[in-house]
């Protein structure tokens, strides 16, 4: 069975006349370190990693470079599936990636169309509006550093599979869009129902109006979780110094309490608030309380009285 990675996107849209939603170029994976659980890694058994324990994998830059062509030309999904030639979910497919991958570090990039109507929708209501990369690899258990950070092994001979609309993924928040907002349009052959140009013209401004509003959600919640992360890196710093190469403040609350003495299941269950009470919590234990004022215990020296002469 193959074990497929899931990285996240987010998604800036534009679209051409036929109300397919398209994007020029966008990232789909990054260059970092992503905690797995042993039985998400292939062949985990044979390498002698516990099914759930956490494993850091480096995402290898070069490795990403090397992989690049085999992201053009997949199926976008509405979920992830394994997919081949002799195994295709075509119900599920609703788009596919262009033929122009390239690895701009961090960044591996691609772009891509969708042009099923209810999966625009989602993407467009923000009930599916983030983008993750499908592909399998093998991993190397050989430890190292990374930016300054420690990995359990890398994600080597990377194969792109297909490109998923989810809900959340790993790759993090800065991997996002950034496509300017032209138009897109291209001529087309078919029959269509005649307009005035005074309706043409209402309708270009609301779909550039909607464009607009999607782009300033999407940048707004960028820079909440952008704030957050910044905020998480800041607290634990106390705790384990500066933190880099993680995209999120729950990653970086983990990593501070792993590397602080508590053990990863023990955390597994745990909410972003949660941890950082318990972050706050390894703060407050730290400070050493200042000592009390001695008291001067000894007996005085008692008074004696002048002698007379």
């Amino acid at each position: 069975m193959t074990i497929l990675a899931y990285d996240r996107t987010g998604s800036v849209r534009s679209f051409d006349d036929n109300g397919r939603l398209r994007v020029e170029r966008t990232p789909i994976s990054k260059a970092n370190i992503c905690i797995y659980q042993g039985r998400e890694i292939p062949n985990h058994a044979r390498l002698g990693l516990k099914p759930d324990q956490p494993y850091r994998l480096l995402r290898d830059p070069k490795e990403l470079e090397k992989a690049a062509d085999s992201f053009n030309s997949l199926p976008i999904l509405e979920e992830h599936v394994p997919t081949s030639a002799d195994a295709h979910p075509r119900e599920l497919t609703v788009g596919s990636t262009m033929d122009n991958a390239r690895f701009e570090s961090p960044y591996l990039t691609v772009g891509m169309v969708i042009f099923d109507g209810p999966a625009i929708q989602r993407i467009q209501s923000g009930d599916q509006k983030e983008l993750s990369c499908g592909y399998a690899y093998e991993a190397d258990m050989t430890p190292g550093t990374y930016d300054g950070q420690p990995y359990d092994g890398r994600m080597v001979n990377i194969r792109g599979n297909h490109i998923a609309i989810v809900t959340k993924g790993r790759a993090g928040p800065d991997v996002l869009v950034h496509d300017s907002l032209t138009d897109n349009r291209t001529s087309t052959t078919m029959t269509q129902t005649a307009e005035t140009p005074t309706t043409k013209a209402s309708n270009h401004e609301e779909t550039e109006a909607a464009l607009n509003e999607a782009i300033q959600k999407a940048l707004s919640a960028d820079r909440a979780l952008r704030q957050a992360t910044e905020d998480a890196r800041r607290l634990v710093r106390p705790l384990v110094g500066d933190v880099h190469g993680m995209d999120s403040a729950d990653a970086v609350y983990r990593y501070a309490l792993q590397h602080s003495g508590m053990a990863a299941d023990s955390l597994a269950d745990i909410n972003q608030a949660g941890l950082r009470a318990l972050v706050h919590a390894r703060l407050a234990a730290m400070i050493t309380p200042a000592p009390h004022p001695l008291a001067a215990d000894g007996a005085s020296t008692p008074y004696t009285a002048p002698r007379r002469y």
